[in-house]
């Protein structure tokens, strides 16, 4: 996985409709790890599933305009036993993270392909 915006068809709000509070926003992917993940990248899907994510390029304040070189992570949770949507920012990421990341999603991934396993035509283990 590289280290590059994504193209996604469409956007995912960064806030929540029912909640002005929900944004959780976290300086570097360590950060997030700490607070969501455990020692192996894991997380629980079935309380906090990450359906969506978009790699966008790092926005500049100051100079209005974005870096061509940096980039932030923007995952979408939903806690589903709480039907509660939560976005979520890391603020800045690097080619080192990548790995993590990358080991991360794939776990989402294979979590919403078992979600959907009457639609796949691949065995799927959960």
């Amino acid at each position: 996985m590289e280290l590059k915006a994504t193209e996604h068809s469409y956007y995912c709000n960064d806030g929540n409709y029912y909640s002005s509070n929900s944004l959780s926003v976290y300086e570097t992917w360590d950060d997030f790890k700490s607070s969501w993940l455990n020692a192996n990248l894991k997380i629980d899907h079935d309380y906090n599933h990450c359906f969506r994510y978009d790699i966008k390029p790092l926005f500049d304040y100051e100079l209005d305009k974005d870096h061509d070189d940096r980039f932030s992570l923007h995952l979408y949770m939903m806690l589903q036993r709480k039907g509660n949507f939560v976005p979520v920012t890391v603020k800045e990421i690097t080619e080192d993270d990548m790995p993590e990341i990358e080991k991360y999603l794939s776990d989402c991934w294979e979590y919403m392909k078992g979600q959907w396993k009457e639609f796949s035509d691949e065995n799927i283990q959960n």
